[in-house]
């Protein structure tokens, strides 16, 4: 299973709006995918907000940034 987050901070470390989906492995059931991004929303709501100092969070103030999550297990063994 792979999928593909985007999502953007803001310059205090918070979450603009939640994380969107932009990928995922063709085939997965819609439950499967679900499970995932929910596994991925609450990770990064674990780390927020980030620490930034003033110069790096206006830098990065609203850019997207796309984070590619694979899982290699074999669930069906």
């Amino acid at each position: 299973m792979q999928m593909s987050v985007r999502f953007s901070l803001n310059r205090s470390g918070g979450l603009i709006g939640p994380p969107r989906m932009t990928f995922a492995t063709a085939g997965v059931p819609a439950d499967t995918r679900a499970t995932y991004l929910n596994a991925i929303n609450a990770s990064l709501k674990a780390c927020l907000p980030l620490k930034f100092t003033s110069g790096f969070g206006g830098a990065l103030a609203g850019r997207p940034i796309a984070i590619r999550y694979v899982d290699n297990r074999d669930l069906g063994k």
